[in-house]
């Protein structure tokens, strides 16, 4: 069965595909619910898996090896949706560090706020710059190459971003 999956993925046969996903799904999904704990992640990462999956069907060259390859796509892709929610953790970390700011800011209607909803109160230079620093993670010299300005220049909108940040937070005008 695993010979005709992969002589169907690498003639990019898009009707049988379904089979494939059939036979994988509830393993990849399995995998990823492992690691994220969340269950709409673990469904975007099953879909994102077999996304990835599609696209490189062709590099699949033993049909004895599809078990592995598709479990090796989707552990890269539950460790992508992890490193993203990890920096944009890290980004919530580092506003909430100041002290008139309590961790149960964040929290509203049960859930964690999303980042944009936030962001989106910066101006564009400023939102730039927290972006590459906290999400992208580059040094300062770094975004200062990237957006043609002085080091000096990227901390001041850092530094003014973050305060922004933490005025719309602690005011609640979310």
């Amino acid at each position: 069965m695993d010979e005709k999956i992969t002589r169907i993925l690498q003639q990019k046969g898009i009707g049988d595909f379904e089979e494939f996903v059939r036979k994988y799904e509830k393993m990849v999904y399995g995998i990823a619910y492992k690691f994220l704990n969340n269950h709409q992640d673990a469904q975007d990462a099953t879909q994102e898996t077999f996304l990835i999956a599609f696209k490189k069907m062709k590099s699949l060259k033993k049909p004895n090896s599809l078990n592995a390859w598709i479990y090796t796509i989707s552990l890269n892709v539950t460790r992508e949706i992890m490193r993203k929610k990890h920096k944009k953790k890290k980004l919530i970390e580092s506003i909430s560090q100041q002290p008139r700011i309590s961790a149960g800011v964040f929290e509203k209607n049960s859930g964690l706020i999303n980042i944009d909803s936030f962001l989106k109160n910066l101006s564009g230079q400023q939102r730039r710059v927290i972006e590459l620093r906290y999400l992208k993670e580059l040094k300062i010299k770094e975004i200062s190459k990237i957006l043609g300005c002085k080091t000096g220049t990227v901390k001041t909108h850092i530094f003014r971003g973050l305060r922004t940040l933490r005025d719309v937070i602690h005011n609640g005008n979310l």
